[in-house]
């Protein structure tokens, strides 16, 4: 039994091979996005623990629209303001997450990283202009602390959206006359390079004692029982960094060490044995990657390429006199 484990900003994830467990009950596939489902909340919220929020400065923003836009709409306006953003503010990232509001319309909560100062005024003339509405309004707080950041992304981006409990009028797919209801994606990244992404650490655990321990300790935080009897889990941890590092250390190997270190198995040590066998220090000295011109030429190349000398020579089908 081994454990691959990895840590970064404030995520420990650790995925155990080898282990005795139950298997799940059904496997599911996904299919079409039609909500903000409990998966991609948590998908979501395990991105953002990726993130190291310390010393960087955070921007929150909200576009909303006067009217009912189609899904296609909205996301065409926000693509075009991310590309603003792009253009005025390279250096500039941004998770977005889309959000129906209770009468039924499209509004998008955007957490921008190191955005300078931009004028409120500035923004709202920019996503007036993209969406074509004389009446919009865009809400800009600047966020101060990691503590405030995390305060942001549980009340506004992972927020549970609620269902709409009032009339069929306002009813989201009466909205939209009827069609088929796809959605598309709920919460995406902008310039992921410049995200402010925490140092990763990767490893692997191999003793089971070291695995059963950290497993243990880690669902009694979490605080429910295991899911069919797993050693694996998702932890968020202010130390998750340190935590698996000292965890490497006593237990196992850092990702590079583990790749040098690997034991080889018997079909591979069967094809060192082979190859030592059958080629020499000089076969392998030679240059074997390089591409050898073939001596002839399809029967079909006479009938469409031209009667050259230089063509003919090197064809198995037609000799140099006919030319």
């Amino acid at each position: 039994m081994k454990a691959f484990i990895e840590a970064q900003g404030s995520l420990l994830a650790m995925k155990v091979v080898g282990a005795k467990k139950r298997p799940p009950v059904s496997h599911s596939k996904r299919g079409r996005i039609r909500s903000f489902s409990y998966k991609s909340r948590l998908r979501l919220l395990r991105f953002m623990a990726r993130l190291k929020m310390i010393g960087v400065r955070a921007t929150f923003i909200t576009l909303t629209y006067k009217g009912y836009p189609s899904n296609e709409q909205a996301k065409s306006n926000l693509k075009a303001f991310l590309q603003i953003v792009r253009t005025n503010f390279p250096d500039a990232s941004s998770v977005w997450r889309m959000e129906f509001q209770e009468r039924g319309s499209i509004h998008f909560h955007l957490l921008i990283f190191n955005l300078p100062y931009w004028d409120w005024k500035e923004i709202l003339k920019a996503w007036k202009r993209i969406t074509h509405q004389n009446v919009a309004r865009v809400d800009v707080r600047l966020v101060k602390s990691r503590r405030g950041v995390m305060s942001y992304v549980a009340k506004y981006i992972a927020k549970v959206e609620r269902r709409i409990r009032k009339t069929f009028l306002v009813f989201v797919p009466y909205l939209h006359k009827m069609r088929k209801w796809r959605k598309g994606r709920f919460w995406g990244y902008h310039n992921k390079k410049a995200l402010p992404l925490g140092k990763k650490v990767m490893g692997v655990l191999l003793e089971r004692s070291g695995i059963k321990q950290l497993a243990k300790a880690a669902w009694e935080i979490i605080g429910y029982n295991t899911r069919f009897g797993s050693l694996s889990f998702h932890l968020f941890a202010d130390h998750a960094v340190s935590i698996a590092m000292r965890n490497i250390e006593k237990f196992g190997l850092f990702a590079d060490e583990y790749s040098w270190s690997r034991q080889f198995t018997e079909k591979e040590y069967a094809d060192f044995a082979y190859q030592d066998s059958h080629f020499s220090q000089a076969d392998y000295d030679k240059d074997y990657a390089k591409g050898k011109v073939s001596a002839s030429r399809s029967s079909v190349a006479s009938t469409i390429q031209p009667c050259a000398r230089d063509w003919l020579l090197r064809s198995s089908f037609v000799s140099p006199a006919e030319c």
